[in-house]
């Protein structure tokens, strides 16, 4: 999602930010319940992006996504 996509609307509070490697990805999480809701970083033209668990939003049925399986290992 884009940054005009996204808005938290509740729970900043509860947000604990995670980074790694070279720090370019904000993987936030609940520092409550562990839950990994969303991520944020910035696209390679500097645009900001946002990543988020579909199991996070309400009335989001994940039977429904589409899922394609690739064969890593063979590739």
């Amino acid at each position: 999602a884009t940054a005009d996509q996204f808005k938290l609307l509740k729970g900043e509070e509860s947000l604990t930010d995670y980074q790694f490697h070279k720090k370019i990805i904000h993987h936030v999480f609940c520092s409550k319940c562990g839950v990994s809701s969303f991520s944020h970083g910035k696209t390679p033209d500097g645009k900001k992006s946002y990543a988020i668990n579909l199991r996070c939003l309400e009335g989001v049925d994940l039977t429904k996504i589409p899922v394609t399986y690739y064969d890593g290992k063979s590739i």
